[in-house]
C-alpha cells in the first residue's frame, strides 16, 4: 500500500511534469523541456498503481497543450480540442508501454520501448497534417550541436535520443543514483547522447572554409486583411473585384522592396507565402512584370503569389521561378496545405550559376520524407516562403528546417506574421529577421552555393522505419514474457 507521502510526491511528479510539457514546442517553446517534462511523467506513470493514474493525466497534460496551442494557429473549436488530447494520447501510450515492459523485460531492453514507440508515433505523426509539429523532440532545434544527429538518422535519431534519457534518468533515481547499480540501463543512453553532442560539436567546428556564397534577400509586405478568408467564402467574384486597388498597391510595393534587395546585392529573391495576391485576370500581366522585373535585375526571382479563381475554394499558392533572362523556369504548387490544392505533388529545382535552386512552401519542409525529394533532386540552396502567426514563431520555422541539416542543403525560409531565417547546410543561422519587431520585412543573407551530403540525404527514413520494426519486436517480446509468467503462475 503506498503511503500518504508516496502518493504527494508522485503528484507532484506529474504536476511539475504538466508543466514543462507545457513547454514543449507551440508557444513557449523551451529547448530543455522535453528533458524535463517526459523523464517526470515517466516516473509519474511507473509509480502509479493502477490505470487510473493514466486517465488522470491525460485532461491534466491536454490543458497545457491547448494553452501552448491557443491562437497559434487558426484552428476550427473540434480541432482545438481534439489536437491537444491526441497529442496527450500519443505520450500516455508509449508511457504505458514502458510501464508494462520494465515488468517483463531485461533492465536495458526495456528502455527501448518508450523511444521506439515514441518515434513510431511522431513518424506515424508525419503523414498526417500536423507533420513532425507535434514531435516532442522538435523543439531542439537551437542546440546546434545535438542537432546535427539529424544529418545521419533525421528527426527520428534525435528523438530517439531524447525519449531514451527518460527510462535512463528513471534507472538512475530507482537505483537511488548510484550509477553501478543502475548500469547499463543509465549509463548506454548517456553515453548514446554524449556521442552526438560531441559528433555535433565537431561537425559544427569544422565547417568547411573557402566555399563560394551567394547572397539570397527575401521580401515580405503588410496585408491588411487575411486574403484566404475570401476562399473560405468560395471567392466571390465582387469581393476580389473591390479589392483590385488594395492588391494593386501590394503588388507595387513588393516590386519596390525586390529593388532595394538588388540594390543591396542579392542574387536570389523570395516573397513571403501568398505576399502577391492576384485576381485570376491579372496573372498573365504580373508574369509579364515579373519577366521584366528579373530580367532587367540579373536575378532569380521566387514570386510567391495566391492567386483567387472565382467560385473555387481551391487554394492556387505556388512560387513562380523566374531566371536573369525573363524565363519562368517552373510553377511550385504547395503540396501540404490545409487547404484543397490542384499541386502535382512534384518537388522542382532550377540550375543556376549558384548552384541548384529548389523551392518549397510553408509546411511541406515539415514533412521529411516530402523535403527529401529536395535532396534527391541534388538541390542546393531552398527558398521557403511561409506564412505563420506570433504565437507559434519561431518554432514553427525551426521545424522545417531541420530539413536544412538532414539534407545538406541550405534553406532561406521568408515568413510573413513570423520569424524568418537562413540557415546553411547544417543549420547555422545566417540571418533572422522578426516580422513584428521591424517594419522593412527585408532578410538578406549569404548561403554557401555547394550542398553538404549527409547519411539522411542518402537513406531518408530508413532509421524510422527501422524503429518501426524494433518496436514491433518488443511488443513481441513483451507478449512472449507475460505468456510466460502465467504459464508459471498456472503450473
Amino acid at each position: 500500500m503506498k503511503t500518504d507521502h508516496q502518493r504527494c510526491t508522485n503528484l507532484a511528479y506529474l504536476g511539475t511534469g504538466a508543466i514543462a510539457f507545457a513547454f514543449i514546442g507551440w508557444r513557449w517553446n523551451m529547448a530543455l523541456a522535453p528533458l524535463l517534462a517526459l523523464p517526470l511523467l515517466m516516473r509519474y506513470t511507473r509509480g502509479c498503481s493502477n490505470g487510473f493514474g493514466l486517465v488522470l493525466a491525460w485532461p491534466l497534460l491536454a490543458i497545457g497543450a491547448g494553452l501552448a496551442m491557443w491562437r497559434t494557429w487558426d484552428l476550427d473549436l473540434w480541432l482545438f480540442f481534439a489536437v491537444p488530447l491526441l497529442r496527450v494520447l500519443f505520450i500516455l501510450i508509449p508511457l504505458a508501454l514502458d510501464r508494462l515492459a520494465r515488468r517483463r523485460l531485461g533492465p536495458l531492453v526495456s528502455t527501448l520501448v518508450f523511444p521506439a514507440s515514441m518515434v513510431a508515433f511522431d513518424f506515424v505523426l508525419s503523414f498526417s497534417p500536423f507533420s513532425t509539429v507535434p514531435a516532442s523532440a522538435v523543439g531542439l532545434f537551437g542546440n546546434r550541436e545535438l542537432s546535427q544527429i539529424t544529418s545521419i538518422a533525421g528527426i527520428w535519431g534525435l528523438g530517439f535520443l531524447v525519449y531514451w534519457l527518460a527510462p535512463a534518468f528513471n534507472a538512475l533515481a530507482e537505483s537511488h543514483f548510484d550509477f553501478k547499480k543502475a548500469g547499463t540501463a543509465t549509463i548506454l543512453p548517456l553515453a548514446a547522447f554524449g556521442a552526438a553532442l560531441a559528433f555535433g560539436a565537431v561537425r559544427i567546428a569544422t565547417d568547411p572554409i573557402g566555399v563560394p556564397s551567394v547572397r539570397v534577400a527575401g521580401v515580405g509586405v503588410d496585408h491588411p486583411r487575411d486574403y484566404w478568408n475570401l476562399i473560405d467564402e468560395g471567392t466571390p467574384r465582387e469581393k476580389v473585384l473591390a479589392l483590385a486597388p488594395e492588391l494593386a498597391a501590394i503588388e507595387d510595393e513588393l516590386f519596390a522592396r525586390s529593388a532595394r534587395a538588388v540594390a543591396a546585392g542579392a542574387r536570389i529573391l523570395t516573397w513571403s507565402e501568398g505576399a502577391c495576391v492576384l485576381a485570376e485576370e491579372s496573372e498573365p500581366a504580373f508574369v509579364e512584370r515579373a519577366q521584366s522585373f528579373a530580367r532587367e535585375s540579373g536575378v532569380y526571382l521566387a514570386a510567391a503569389v495566391l492567386t483567387l479563381h472565382y467560385g473555387s475554394g481551391i487554394s492556387d499558392n505556388k512560387l513562380l521561378m523566374f531566371t536573369p533572362e525573363g524565363r519562368l523556369a517552373f510553377t511550385y504548387v504547395k503540396t501540404i496545405s490545409w487547404y484543397p490544392t490542384g499541386s502535382d505533388g512534384r518537388l522542382k529545382v532550377v540550375d543556376t550559376p549558384y548552384g541548384r535552386l529548389g523551392a518549397a512552401i510553408c509546411f511541406d519542409m515539415d514533412t521529411p520524407a516530402f523535403a527529401h525529394g529536395l535532396a534527391r533532386l541534388d538541390a542546393d540552396l531552398v527558398v521557403v516562403p511561409a506564412y505563420d502567426s506570433e504565437g507559434i514563431r519561431p518554432f514553427h520555422t525551426e521545424v522545417g528546417l531541420y530539413r536544412s541539416i538532414e539534407n545538406g542543403y541550405s534553406v532561406f525560409r521568408q515568413v510573413a506574421d513570423g520569424t524568418s531565417m537562413a540557415v546553411d547546410g547544417r543549420g547555422v543561422v545566417r540571418a533572422v529577421e522578426d516580422w513584428f519587431t521591424g517594419s522593412d520585412h527585408l532578410m538578406i543573407a549569404d548561403l554557401p552555393m555547394r550542398r553538404e551530403p549527409t547519411l539522411y540525404s542518402a537513406t531518408g527514413d530508413l532509421v524510422a522505419w527501422l524503429d518501426v520494426a524494433l518496436l514491433a519486436a518488443l511488443i513481441v517480446l513483451v507478449i512472449a514474457a507475460s505468456l510466460r509468467a502465467r504459464r508459471s503462475r498456472s503450473s
